[in-house]
């Protein structure tokens, strides 16, 4: 009789039910000008890996027990124009719940959700915002993504979090802004490159360009 053949798998590929699509690991959120996890934990300054992002409509309301909670996703797949407010229902604002002001609140909120990874110890955080400021750093964060995957192809950024000055109908405050710091594979290994040119994890990161609420 032969030996029995060790299987090379070890189960760690087989993902866990998380329980949710849109939120993995700790939330991260920038309030007041600085980056804190679950709302109460400082980020701390080292650098993260930018896997993925969803973007969304999330329509907030009331639970059964009185509690507001998002109760609906309206995600925007690749390759498709994310919609409008005006191309959502719910645009009669006499229905619509009050917000922390009093006055009737939208219950639809343009949101995002960045997916990212400590590299050093591998644990998941989400980046998450509803506000136009925290739209604008992840979609500065989408678009350097995606120019520098024309060229190539499976590039993943390493991003250090950081703010940036922004100008708003109540003065200057901060933004979040994503710095590139450096590339990677996101499917392990370098990307095929041409051999005269520099791998993209070597490639020197694009420069930066020179209020967050939400009631998660």
């Amino acid at each position: 009789m032969g030996k029995e053949l060790i299987s090379q798998t070890d189960g760690f590929d087989v993902p866990e039910n998380a329980g949710g699509q849109f939120i993995k690991g700790q939330m991260l959120k920038f309030i007041d000008g600085n980056y804190v996890i679950d709302k109460t934990e400082p980020l701390a300054d080292e650098p993260l890996v930018a896997i993925g992002v969803v973007t969304a409509w999330v329509r907030w309301g009331e639970d059964d027990n009185g509690n507001k909670r998002p109760l609906e996703h309206r995600v925007t797949a690749d390759g498709k124009i994310h919609p409008d407010r005006d191309d959502l229902p719910d645009q009669d604002d006499s229905l619509w719940l009050p917000g922390l002001n009093g006055e009737p609140a939208d219950p639809w909120k343009d949101t995002r959700y960045l997916h990212l990874i400590n590299p050093r110890t591998g644990a998941d955080l989400t980046f998450i915002s509803d506000s136009f400021g925290g739209r604008r750093g992840v979609g500065n964060l989408k678009s350097k993504i995606n120019n520098i995957r024309m060229a190539y192809p499976g590039a993943v950024p390493v991003v250090k979090c950081q703010s940036v000055p922004f100008k708003t109908s109540f003065g200057m405050k901060k933004r979040p802004e994503f710095e590139i710091i450096g590339w990677r594979n996101q499917h392990g290994g370098s990307v095929a490159v041409d051999p005269q040119s520099q791998p993209v994890e070597h490639l020197e990161a694009p420069k930066p360009e020179i209020d967050d609420d939400i009631p998660f």
